[in-house]
């Protein structure tokens, strides 16, 4: 699993739109938008090329005018899975 967090800046009158937009999307979670155009994202995807996929995505947007990471952390399935197991011994 890929774990993001990116900080988006958005045209001041585009902010509740873009908002909108991202917040439809799988993975995809805004947990801040100023009126000034700044916007803190996290994306939660399965692999690397998808995460690729959703920040050009994101730039995309009508209204975006910049899209930054500022965390990453990959978590390989095999390790999550082993923290969801139980010892039964």
């Amino acid at each position: 699993m890929d774990i993001s967090s990116l900080i988006v800046d958005v045209k001041h009158n585009h902010v509740d739109a873009v908002r909108n937009t991202l917040g439809c999307w799988p993975g995809v979670q805004v947990h801040v938008a100023t009126p000034e155009g700044k916007l803190i994202v996290t994306v939660e995807t399965g692999t690397e090329r998808e995460t690729i996929n959703t920040f050009e995505r994101i730039g995309a947007v009508e209204g975006v005018m910049s899209v930054a990471m500022v965390y990453h952390q990959y978590e390989p399935e095999s390790e999550t899975e082993n923290t969801n197991v139980t010892d039964a011994t």
